[in-house]
This record gives C-alpha cells, structure tokens and sequence, in this order.
C-alpha cells in the first residue's frame, strides 16, 4: 500500500540521517515508527468498557429477572417494550 507523508524539512533531514546511520531505507524506519507508535497508543488505551464489566453484563447470557418487586416491575416493562426472552 502507497501512503504519502509530508514531513518537515527538520524531520526529514532527521529521517535521512537515520537511514545513514542504521543502514535501514527510511521506508523501513517509517514502518517501524508508526507499527510501534499505534502499539504504544493501543497499550495505553486499556480494555474497552465491555472489556472493563464484561462479568456484569452476564458473560453471554442473559441476565437474571431481579428478586426486588420494584426493580422486577421495571425489568419486565422493558422486556416487554424491547420483545427480549429470558
């Protein structure tokens, strides 16, 4: 895939003095930077909000009518309204 950049003429100087010193294209060293700058920014990232209360949400299953009248009263109005079976 054929992607363009724009750099600076800084960076670009910088890029051609590093391609010199690591015998390595500056393709290569693109590559390298931006494969490593999106891990880094993945890793900081963390765990998605399923991820977070994945053993809240009933791991795949559906949930459990509630015990309390009050808060079961609201659950079946919104199975009702919603068609869910459980």
């Amino acid at each position: 895939m054929s992607f363009t950049v724009c750099l600076t003429p800084e960076e670009q100087a910088l890029l051609e003095r590093v391609s010199r010193q690591s015998a390595r294209s500056q393709d290569d060293l693109v590559r390298q930077g931006i494969r490593e700058l999106c891990q880094r920014l993945l890793e900081q990232t963390g765990p998605t909000p399923y991820e977070t209360g994945r053993d809240l949400f009933g791991a795949g299953h559906l949930a459990e009518p509630p015990t309390d009248p009050a808060k079961r009263q609201i659950w079946e109005a919104l199975h009702a309204k919603h068609g869910r079976l459980g």
